[in-house]
C-alpha cells in the first residue's frame, strides 16, 4: 500500500524539486527524505500546504482525490494564485539560471514557476539567497520576497535590494556612491566584504526587499 512518504516522493518528482531543493523550502535537513518514515508530522504537513499550495492535501496524507487542487488542475496553478489573493508569488530559480533576472522574466512565464507563500501582499517574485555576505540580517538559504523599483528617483538608500546587472544578481545594502551618480555602492551586513561600485549603466534592475524568511535547519 502506497504511504504518504510514497506519495511526497511522487510529488516532488512530478514538479521538478530535488532533496535539497526541498530541504531548503521545508527548513529540515537534506536527510529528512531519507529518514522519513511513512508519514510525517502535522507539523510539517501544515507547512507543506504553505510552501506548495497546489498539492492535495488529502491525497497526501490518505490518497483521495488527485495530487492537485481541483481548482488548479490544468490551469498552471493559477488557481491557488486567485485562492491566496496575491499571497502566492514565483520562485525564480535564480541559483540555476545562467543570467539576469530581466532574462529570466522576460524568457519565462510566471505560469511555469513553482509558487511560494509570502508573509504579506505585494510582493513581485521570491527568490533564494546563497552565501554568507548579508549574514546575520540575511542568512544563506532564506527565501526574501522582492519588488521592483519602477522609477529609480525614489531609491531607498540603506536598505537591502536585489541588483540586477549585466553580470549576475546580488543582494545587498544600497547607498548613493561618492563618484557621483553615474554608480551606486553595494554594501553587505558582513563586514569581511568590502563595499562594490557598480555603474548604472550596467543595471539592469533594482529590486527592494520586502521580506526575508529563513527556517532553522531540523529533522
Amino acid at each position: 500500500m502506497e504511504t504518504v512518504k510514497d506519495r511526497l516522493l511522487r510529488f516532488l518528482r512530478a514538479e521538478g524539486i530535488s532533496n535539497s531543493q526541498f530541504s531548503r523550502d521545508m527548513g529540515v535537513s537534506v536527510a529528512y527524505l531519507g529518514a522519513m518514515r511513512k508519514s510525517m508530522p502535522e507539523v510539517k504537513v501544515a507547512k507543506m500546504m504553505e510552501v506548495y499550495p497546489q498539492l492535495n492535501r488529502d491525497w497526501l496524507l490518505y490518497g483521495e482525490g488527485e495530487m492537485y487542487r481541483a481548482a488548479q488542475r490544468g490551469d498552471g496553478n493559477t488557481g491557488a494564485v486567485n485562492d491566496l489573493r496575491g499571497y502566492a508569488v514565483p520562485l525564480l530559480p535564480v541559483e540555476a539560471f545562467a543570467g539576469t533576472l530581466q532574462e529570466w522574466s522576460e524568457g519565462v512565464s510566471e505560469e511555469d514557476c513553482r509558487k511560494v507563500i509570502a508573509p504579506f501582499r505585494g510582493a513581485d517574485m521570491a527568490i533564494h539567497v546563497t552565501g554568507d555576505s548579508m549574514e546575520p540580517n540575511i542568512p544563506n538559504g532564506a527565501t526574501i520576497f522582492i519588488k521592483k523599483i519602477i522609477d529609480r528617483s525614489f531609491i531607498p538608500w540603506g536598505n537591502p535590494m536585489v541588483i540586477d546587472t549585466r553580470n549576475g544578481v546580488l543582494v545587498k545594502v544600497v547607498h548613493p556612491s561618492d563618484e557621483g551618480d553615474e554608480f551606486i555602492e553595494a554594501h553587505s551586513y558582513n563586514e569581511k566584504y568590502p563595499p562594490i561600485r557598480i555603474p548604472q549603466n550596467s543595471i539592469l534592475g533594482l529590486y527592494r526587499v520586502l521580506a526575508t524568511v529563513s527556517t532553522s535547519t531540523v529533522m
